[in-house]
């Protein structure tokens, strides 16, 4: 059975859950529990669109392209370590690179309509999903016909994905600069029930009320108008802290020249004109290619906004170094290394792989996407999370992939409980760099 992993960085499911609801008083379906609203906060809650439904579109476009080798070799990995039959996950993947490309396109190009997309979960009834604010237009619909796959429509949903990252990083920004209190929080979407999870812990055990304060000016920062765009359900878990796993070709190991420090690198990409290596953000600077200086820059490129966790070293040419568009997926052998063909973000439910200078190579499934959650104390957004905890320390920055499809890069971990890595649309949307590909 799948396991449904937490979904804060630092939180892990205990017996002694207690769940608040934040819900407005309009006629949206109503968390469990409306005990505390949104008025209890003085925050008003936007009303749901009138209209909402669900249809079905038949792809009638071509065969879906036939998976590759190395897609195939990441999905016979994830069934071998979930225990699942390949068969199935395969037949549930038949696709997967066409519409994760038009997902990632249709979310860059209509941020006001498009919300999130997915594969159906396991056990469920094979397909693809994606989910919109309204109803989509003749020509949306056109191209979901052009698609290899049969999609799901579910439209109606209160908030669009731009408005879900606005809020969560407001959320999440918010009740960081209240350490006093909040130990750590993070946010997921829920698609089914149309609402936003806000989790947290607190700083020892503390009433609600003490509480009030930093989740009224928390709820009332993610305002748009005057009005939250959706419902926030507050889920309180009081668990162990999450990490970011800092320990030129994708995957290399990056490590200071005294060895106490070490990350991994990304995917190779181009900014400004020039060619160089991602990590992530939280690492440091003067992290050295494979211990050898002089290789990469030691004053990278960062995201301006410092919640998202990329950043980016360009290949000293002058010194006689060049780039590739490789990076190392399966071993540590150069025979395995594998040629960037695209870039897309991952659907939910789709399997995802990565690669770590510490860990390795390992696989699992993408259980929710574009979240702010708390890592070592300070909080990230735009990370998908997987199902489970597949990395180490010094994994940070290293690929996440499926097949010959970019990702992400590595972020953190929950121990035991979920990896997480910064969705790779976020390199061209946050630092101005593509991906380097064939």
């Amino acid at each position: 059975m799948r396991r449904v992993p937490t979904l804060l960085a630092s939180l892990a499911v205990t017996a002694g859950l207690t769940v608040v609801v934040v819900a407005p008083t309009h006629a949206a379906p109503a968390p469990d529990n409306t005990k505390n609203n949104a008025a209890s906060f003085g925050v008003p809650v936007r009303t749901v669109p009138a209209s909402a439904g669900t249809f079905r579109v038949t792809g009638t476009g071509q065969s879906a392209l036939a998976l590759d080798d190395a897609t195939m070799h990441d999905l016979s990995t994830y069934a071998k370590a979930s225990g699942r039959e390949l068969s199935a996950v395969v037949e549930a993947h038949q696709g997967i690179h066409e519409f994760s490309a038009y997902t990632t396109r249709l979310e860059e190009t209509r941020p006001d309509l498009f919300v999130r997309a997915g594969l159906a979960t396991a056990g469920g009834a094979a397909g693809h999903w994606i989910q919109f604010t309204a109803k989509p237009s003749a020509d949306v619909v056109a191209e979901l016909e052009r698609l290899p796959v049969n999609t799901e429509v579910q439209y109606g949903a209160p908030a669009s994905s731009k408005e879900l990252a606005d809020l969560a990083y407001a959320l999440t920004t918010s009740l960081a600069a209240r350490s006093d209190v909040i130990r750590s929080a993070g946010t997921s979407y829920d698609h089914e029930r149309r609402v936003l999870r806000l989790q947290y812990a607190s700083v020892g055990v503390t009433q609600l009320s003490t509480l009030a304060p930093a989740f009224q000016a928390a709820l009332t920062a993610g305002t748009i108008g005057g009005q939250l765009p959706i419902d926030v359900v507050l889920e309180r878990n009081e668990a162990q802290v999450g990490v970011t796993e800092a320990t030129v070709e994708g995957g290399r190991g990056l490590t200071l020249a005294n060895g106490s420090a070490h990350c991994t690198a990304g995917f190779t990409a181009r900014r400004s004109g020039n060619a160089g290596v991602l990590t992530a953000r939280h690492c440091n600077n003067a992290l050295e290619y494979s211990n050898n200086p002089g290789i990469i820059s030691t004053n990278p490129s960062q995201t301006a906004n410092d919640a998202i966790d990329f950043q980016f070293h360009r290949t000293l040419t002058g010194n006689g170094h060049s780039t590739n568009k490789q990076f190392r997926a399966t071993s540590r052998s150069t025979r395995d290394d594998r040629t960037v063909l695209a870039v897309a973000n991952a659907p939910m439910n789709s399997v995802v792989c990565h690669w770590g200078q510490t860990s390795g190579y390992s696989c699992s499934e993408v259980a929710d996407t574009d979240t702010c959650h708390t890592l070592s104390g300070h909080r990230y957004c735009g990370l998908d999370v997987t199902d489970d905890d597949v990395s180490s320390g010094g994994d940070s920055g290293g690929p996440w992939f499926l097949g010959a499809t970019a990702r992400g890069g590595h972020s953190g971990a929950s121990d035991g409980l979920a990896s997480y890595f910064t969705r790779i649309g976020r390199v061209r949307n946050d630092l101005d760099a593509t991906v380097l590909q064939n």
